[in-house]
């Protein structure tokens, strides 16, 4: 909708800003509330990467303003039955957003949004499932005859369906490997103590302190996913207490603050990773050469390098 993949670019330096920013907002995030407004104050005064930063964050908010009024304008003018996102939202604006009160400006709202919190957190879990998978070449070559085995038995469509690519076991394995070993979110997810206070773990906490979990703490737990837990091993999953092991995951969040757009997050990973394992070998340039990781709230890699070729 907005051009990068047609264009294969970073359209209006989009990503740029958010990178540039993820700094500056985490740690606004993390002070004592006393300190964040003079912390940002000063910050965009002495940094002219973040002001620029602020000023191509404006253009995505006027982007994402401009692709809800084309999508509204296909649907009303073209009549076309293509069933997404945006279609969802306005036919609820329509339907009965007076009564709910979810306005036209709302949508817009959620279309901005969706850029900043869906993009990053997704595309970190596709790089760690990707990149285990390219380091251990029996995991790929076991995903890849189950994909295969799917496909040719037409229990898998091309493209691949969420609803299909939940079925396979080792699909499933691997992903939630991925996502165990990396969770895309590299902070605690901090929670008051309510004024009863709280014992946790034998520790007493006072009402008010700010208490919270890192999921790569909690997920590299060995009482609960084995004594190999620094090991990429999709196994565990179909071998071991898969059940107990699930609830443990908290890189989505947990309770009633588990983060709103999980289920479209699953589904972009579930379609994504079947089809490119599907349709191309991958491999690591130097399996020998770690990744980098930079974790401003979301711990993101780089200096993944790659050779992809087309299976035929």
């Amino acid at each position: 909708m907005f051009g990068f993949m047609s264009e294969r670019t970073d359209i209006g330096n989009y990503m740029k800003a958010i990178d540039s920013l993820l700094p500056a907002f985490t740690i606004g995030g993390t002070l004592p509330s006393y300190l964040t407004k003079l912390y940002f104050l000063s910050t965009i005064l002495v940094s002219p990467s973040i002001r620029g930063a602020l000023g191509a964050v404006k253009q995505i908010e006027t982007a994402s303003k401009t692709a809800v009024k084309r999508r509204k304008q296909e649907i009303t003018e073209f009549k076309d039955d293509k069933r997404d996102m945006l279609r969802k939202l306005l036919e609820i604006n329509a339907d009965r957003g007076e009564k709910i009160d979810f306005t036209y400006e709302h949508i817009c709202v959620e279309s901005h949004s969706s850029i900043f919190a869906g993009a990053d957190t997704t595309a970190i879990a596709i790089n760690s499932i990707l990149y285990h998978l390219m380091g251990n070449p029996s995991a790929y070559k076991k995903l890849t005859a189950e994909i295969d085995a799917a496909v040719a038995g037409g229990t898998l469509s091309v493209p691949v369906a969420y609803v299909e690519a939940i079925k396979l076991p080792y699909l499933k394995a691997c992903i939630n490997e991925g996502m165990r070993l990396h969770p895309s979110v590299g902070l605690t997810m901090p929670r008051l103590v309510p004024a009863s206070g709280a014992t946790i773990s034998s520790f007493y906490f006072s009402k008010g302190y700010r208490v919270g979990v890192n999921a790569a703490v909690v997920q590299y737990d060995r009482d609960v996913f084995g004594p190999d837990t620094d090991s990429f091993n999709p196994d565990r999953w179909i071998e071991g207490d898969s059940v107990r092991m699930e609830k443990t995951m908290i890189q989505f969040g947990a309770g009633q603050r588990t983060c709103i757009g999980k289920n479209i997050s699953l589904s972009e990973i579930y379609k994504l990773v079947p089809e490119i394992v599907r349709s191309f070998h991958i491999r690591l340039v130097d399996p020998s050469k770690q990744w980098k990781t930079h974790n401003y709230w979301f711990n993101k890699q780089t200096d993944i390098r790659i050779c992809i070729e087309e299976r035929t």
